[in-house]
């Protein structure tokens, strides 16, 4: 993730986290329900690109060991005050051990990353996943990368946005096996997968 998008996130994480802590109350739960369904009871579940944390609380509410990972130190401070295992990183170096992980979730994280550098990313996450591990990936529809302000945020991030085809040729050269697929739209379309590591 570049400087600029996590010095937006370190300057407005608390209001990007009143801005965003009802998501999965506003939109469908199918994707994370299926997630937390496919990934081995009980599990170890890295959240990449965590953030305040919203979506870690619910999975270790699902019953798994979770640790929440990401490139804002604000982010981070502020998943240690729900309670969560929280460690600061490069997206592009995750420091664990190869096959650490039952599961990954990394939900419209990895759009903070330019197109050409995103395969990185998404093989450390394979090499982090047991075999036969779960990869939960949300991205967004469309087809630019740029700077824009968004959700509540009145400072600018880096957005990429993909197609379908693009997302599942990525996810395919990564070493990935989509078994689920979704789609939503809030005024912006989600792209949603759930795979595993081949």
């Amino acid at each position: 993730m570049d400087q600029k998008t996590i010095d937006t996130y370190n300057e407005l994480a608390k209001e990007y986290d009143e801005e965003t802590i009802d998501f999965w109350e506003r939109f469908p739960r199918t994707f994370l329900n299926k997630f937390i369904a496919s990934v081995k009871k009980g599990g170890k579940v890295l959240d990449v690109g965590s953030g305040p944390g919203r979506d870690g609380l619910l999975l270790k509410e699902a019953g798994f060991d979770v640790i929440c990972f990401d490139a804002s130190a604000a982010m981070i401070e502020l998943s240690k005050q729900k309670g969560l295992e929280s460690v600061l990183g490069d997206f592009n170096e995750l420091p664990f051990e190869d096959g650490t992980f039952d599961g990954v979730w990394a939900y419209t994280s990895l759009l903070h990353i330019p197109k050409s550098e995103v395969e990185k990313p998404l093989r450390e996450i394979r090499r982090a996943l047991k075999p036969s591990g779960i990869f939960g990936l949300g991205l967004m529809e469309g087809d630019k990368e740029l700077y824009r302000e968004s959700s509540g945020v009145k400072k600018e991030r880096w957005f990429s946005f993909y197609t379908k085809e693009e997302i599942e040729q990525l996810l395919a050269r990564n070493g990935f096996e989509i078994t689920y697929f979704e789609e939503f739209n809030t005024g912006k379309d989600y792209l949603n997968y759930v795979s595993r590591k081949k």
